[in-house]
């Protein structure tokens, strides 16, 4: 679970892989994604079907992310992340929140940092518990799909392609209290 938490966490930054163009902006990703893919929570387990939305909310320096991912097996993840871009350098926080049935709910935070290029970000997220750090390899495949792959410890986690749904960002919604 802890591994898995590492892991997931980072597909969150999806959203970021696709600012990765030189001539993009953070701004121009504004809006809904969907995705596809596997994941799995540990090394030993086998990758299973997963489906996430991500909703960016983002200016050209500063982007907003809240994603939420489901497996069948009834994992849920939402993960929340803020970065800012100066350069080709991104920084930020991450925080995510995992929901199995029959178990208690976990929530672990911590720090974004990367590099991009001309169509691919790296990504580099650190958790500030005893979760194993993870790599976020992002690539963008055109203006309207990215890819995401997820490692740590040598393993594969998570691999998923986002297509957008929509170019604009749904109106924000009070936050509930938790």
């Amino acid at each position: 679970m802890i591994i898995f938490r590492a892991l997931l966490t980072p597909i969150f930054c999806i959203a970021l892989s696709t600012a990765a163009a030189a001539e993009t902006k953070l701004s121009d990703f504004n809006g809904e994604w969907n995705g596809t893919g596997q994941d799995r929570d540990t090394p030993l387990q086998s990758l299973q079907e997963t489906r996430c939305q991500n909703t960016i909310r983002a200016r050209q320096d500063r982007m907003r992310t809240e994603m939420i991912c489901e497996r069948k097996s009834g994992v849920r993840k939402s993960v929340r992340m803020t970065v800012t871009l100066q350069g080709d350098q991104f920084s930020g926080t991450i925080a995510q929140r995992t929901t199995q049935p029959g178990q208690a709910e976990a929530v672990i935070s911590g720090d974004v940092s990367g590099k991009k290029t001309d169509n691919s970000a790296t990504l580099q997220v650190r958790w500030k518990d005893s979760t194993p750090n993870a790599t976020v390899d992002l690539k963008l495949n055109n203006p309207a799909s990215y890819s995401m792959k997820v490692t740590a410890l040598g393993a594969s986690f998570m691999n998923l392609t986002f297509n957008r749904t929509a170019d604009r960002a749904p109106p924000r919604q009070p936050q509930k209290p938790q």
